[in-house]
C-alpha cells in the first residue's frame, strides 16, 4: 500500500492509503457500515447518508459520510457511537417513509435497528429512496444521460426529461439493473424490452444465424457508433460469432 498513513477507527489502529475513501477501509476492516447508494462502479455520493460515521476531532466531532470521505493520516473515526445511532435511525425512519416494504430497505433498517412497522413519518410506499444510483448509471457507466432528479423536498422524485418519452434512453437497463428497491421496471417480451416509468419502448435485435434476442437495437448502434465498430458487429450474437 503505497502513502501509507494511520487512522484509528473504534479505538483500533489501522493502515490505509492516503486519501482512500473512508468506507472502503472500513469494509476492508470487516466493520460493519449500512449504505443503499453505494457501488463499485458509481462515484462515491453520499447520498442516503446511512454510512454516516463520527470524526473525533478531539474537542469537538463532525458527523461525516464515509462514502466519499478522504482519510487522512492520524484521523480518529466512531463508527457506532450515540450519535451515530441516532442519526441513522432517524435516516433510516425517513428512508422507509418512502419505501416500507421494500425487502431490502427493511432488511437495512434491521441493522440499523429500526422497525419498518414503527416508523413515525407519513409514509409514501413508492418504493423510491431517491439514492440517484439509476441516475448516475446512466450518466457515468453509460453515458446517455436520459434520467434526472425533477422537483424539490418531498414532491422530488427520477424522472425522464419534463416528465415525457426519455429520447435519450436506449433500453439497456443500466437503470433497472442497479436500482437497490427494484422500484424501476424493466418489462420483456419476445420483441421488446418496455421501461414504463421512462415511457419508451425498444424493439430487441435478434442474431441473423440462431434468432436469439441480443439487446435493443437502439443500445447496440450507441455501443457500435461509441466505439467505432463495423455496421454488421451486432448481426450475430456472441455464441455464433466465429
Amino acid at each position: 500500500m503505497s502513502n501509507k498513513i494511520t487512522i484509528t477507527i473504534d479505538g483500533k489502529k489501522i493502515e490505509a492509503a492516503a486519501g482512500e475513501n473512508l468506507l472502503d477501509v472500513c469494509r476492508r476492516e470487516f466493520i460493519p457500515i449500512p449504505t443503499l447508494c453505494d457501488h463499485g462502479d458509481l462515484k462515491p455520493y453520499g447520498v442516503c447518508r446511512l454510512c454516516i460515521v463520527e470524526w473525533d476531532r478531539g474537542d469537538w466531532s463532525k458527523i461525516v459520510t464515509s462514502c466519499n470521505f478522504p482519510v487522512k493520516d492520524g484521523q480518529i473515526f466512531k463508527t457506532s457511537s450515540d450519535k451515530v445511532k441516532r442519526q441513522r435511525k432517524m435516516i433510516m425512519e425517513l428512508t422507509l417513509a418512502r419505501s416500507s416494504k421494500t425487502p431490502e430497505v427493511i432488511e437495512v433498517a434491521k441493522q440499523v435497528g429500526v422497525d419498518a412497522e414503527a416508523v413515525r413519518f407519513p409514509k409514501k410506499d413508492d418504493g423510491c429512496i431517491l439514492c440517484g444510483m439509476c441516475i448516475r448509471a446512466c450518466s457515468e457507466v453509460v453515458e446517455a444521460n436520459a434520467i434526472s432528479f425533477a422537483g424539490r423536498g418531498p414532491e422530488r422524485k427520477i424522472s425522464s426529461p419534463f416528465f415525457e418519452e426519455a429520447g435519450d434512453c436506449i433500453g439497456c437497463g443500466s437503470c433497472a439493473y442497479i436500482c437497490p428497491t427494484n422500484y424501476i421496471k424493466m418489462e420483456e417480451d419476445e420483441n421488446f424490452r418496455t421501461f414504463p416509468e421512462w415511457k419508451v419502448k425498444f424493439e430487441m435485435a435478434r442474431c441473423s444465424k440462431c434468432g436469439q434476442k441480443i439487446a435493443p437495437k437502439k443500445q447496440l448502434e450507441f455501443i457500435r457508433k461509441k466505439a467505432s465498430l463495423p455496421s454488421d458487429w451486432f448481426d450475430v450474437c456472441i455464441n455464433c460469432r466465429p
